[in-house]
């Protein structure tokens, strides 16, 4: 799977890069290392439920889209890797 972040994921302390993926029951929330490996992703979004980890709902998290702006800095980040 190719990580393209589509929204920020932010927490009282930390502002990290997603992707969203259509799942069964909502959205799922790939970082850039879950992408690169392939794994289940941590995070999911479930609509009118709220967000999950691993199965267990967690409070304090919000979503916010990339702005242009953003987005182009994470692929120019992505590129220089």
């Amino acid at each position: 799977m190719t990580f393209t972040p589509t929204h920020m994921l932010i927490s009282r302390t930390k502002e990290t890069p997603v992707q969203l993926v259509a799942a069964p029951q909502g959205y799922w929330l790939y970082t850039e290392a879950e992408a690169q490996k392939g794994t289940t992703p941590a995070f999911e979004l479930r609509p009118k439920l709220g967000f999950y980890c691993r199965g267990h709902q967690v409070v304090g998290f919000s979503l916010q889209p990339l702005t242009i702006q953003a987005a182009a800095h994470a692929e120019a980040t992505q590129l220089a890797k």
